[in-house]
């Protein structure tokens, strides 16, 4: 469940982005923080940071914060996200899905890594606000999203098509998933 923080009339929530090496999950947080941050500062630096907060509009008096997380593909990295959550929930899910033809299993296998990481926490993913996003549309031979779906998104959450790299798609995945956790704060 998301922060909420009365006296500074905060709500902040955490957005975990997960893939398999090489899928797009960084590219995502880059494109966000790229367009959403203030001209001084430092641009999002991939080595050593898993994310960053992005600030949305007040409700009902409360600033939201999404605190988008990745997880880093390298092996050692894996719990790191989850590690640096500690004993609080994850508020959202990012699945960003490789469309290469060749990435077939590894997205399966990630998916099963990430359900892993959230079952092992009390979580299934079904019941979490999360989202696919089928990254890398613009590749040669790229699986259909029907594909996608069948192979990966057996909730039947919310999903969508991307091209993180020009941008594509980005914003759209984040408000998928703010959704979802604006609506379970709500209910």
């Amino acid at each position: 469940m998301a922060t909420i923080d009365h006296e500074a009339r905060r709500i902040t929530a955490k957005i975990v982005y997960w893939g398999p090496p090489g899928s797009g999950k960084w590219t995502n947080l880059e494109h966000v923080h790229r367009k959403t941050s203030p001209p001084d500062r430092p641009p999002a630096v991939k080595a050593g940071s898993v994310g960053f907060p992005l600030a949305l509009a007040e409700i009902r008096g409360y600033q939201v914060v999404l605190s988008l997380l990745r997880c880093p593909s390298d092996g050692s990295w894996t719990r790191h996200v989850f590690d640096e959550i500690g004993d609080a929930p994850v508020d959202g899910v990012v699945f960003v899905a490789d469309s290469t033809p060749s990435a077939q299993l590894t997205n399966i296998v990630w998916l099963h890594k990430l359900t892993g990481e959230l079952g092992a926490r009390g979580f299934d993913l079904g019941k979490l606000p999360a989202a696919f996003q089928y990254n890398k549309r613009d590749v040669p031979g790229a699986q259909t999203v029907e594909q996608l779906r069948r192979q990966l998104n057996a909730w039947g959450l919310p999903d969508g098509e991307a091209i993180a790299a020009q941008g594509a798609g980005v914003f759209e995945t984040v408000k998928l998933v703010a959704r979802g956790i604006l609506a379970s704060l709500r209910g």
